[in-house]
């Protein structure tokens, strides 16, 4: 498996200005890569997120294309970057660019035992930037099992927001932490940074995404014992609004 792109016309049809023929795949590394997220910078250049595989672990993974489709030779030297959190496998499941162009990745990376949320920023040329806690690289226990990010965004403070999952023993529940622009955890979001929300007893509740309206409230979509479930935090400590 390699990264794979496609960018359509508004009614549809493959754009043929973005490679030729509107579409794109990129090896990133020997074994199989796989997107999982994508966003376009204010300078129009197309950043994606996910993992590769080294043959032995799997990593971060960032790909940057200039607006045609061609790998961003400014990123990395050659447009590709992968990085390894921690000790085993990690990966990116959402991704977002900041105002001043750095990128923020954000998924899962698993210590040996538990996977975390994990996240990642990067500097405009794809280095790791030591000033977001001191290496470029934050992971977070949420409960006391798995946990996994699934998406991210940036609030127009400069926090970082990422919601998905985390495993109680028992199933999972929706997770949510706030992030200061420097990697620290946002202790004005519910004191530590981070919430859990419980939806429905003895299911699943999972967050795969996330927006924030135009009032700046934050709101969640994901499942809960396998139906959609949009919900909204409201107040503080935030309070998850079905």
């Amino acid at each position: 498996y390699d990264f794979a792109l496609a960018r359509y016309n508004v009614d549809g049809s493959l754009d043929p200005t973005f490679d030729s023929d509107g579409k794109v795949t990129t090896t990133v590394l020997a074994g199989d890569d796989a997107s999982n997220a994508v966003t376009v910078g204010s300078d129009g250049k197309i950043v994606a997120a996910g993992f590769a595989f080294s043959g032995a672990n799997s990593n971060f993974a960032v790909v940057r294309y200039n607006s045609n489709g061609s790998l961003d030779t400014s990123f990395d030297a050659d447009g590709k970057v992968t990085t390894s959190v921690l000790a085993v496998h990690d990966g990116a499941t959402g991704v977002a660019v900041q105002s001043d162009l750095k990128i923020v990745a954000a998924g899962y990376a698993k210590d040996g035992t538990l996977l975390k949320f994990a996240l990642v920023r990067y500097n405009f040329d794809g280095s790791l930037d030591t000033s977001f806690d001191t290496d470029g690289k934050v992971t977070t226990s949420m409960l006391s099992g798995h946990d996994a990010a699934n998406a991210l965004k940036i609030q127009s403070n400069g926090k970082i927001l990422v919601s998905g999952a985390a495993s109680n023993a028992a199933d999972y529940d929706i997770a949510v932490a706030r992030y200061n622009p420097n990697g620290s955890l946002d202790t004005s979001f519910d004191t530590d940074g981070k919430v859990t929300y419980t939806v429905g007893l003895e299911t699943d509740d999972v967050v795969y995404a996330m927006a924030i309206d135009s009032s700046g409230q934050v709101v969640v979509a994901g499942e809960t014992a396998l139906k959609f479930l949009v919900a909204r935090l409201d107040g503080d400590p935030p309070i998850l609004v079905q």
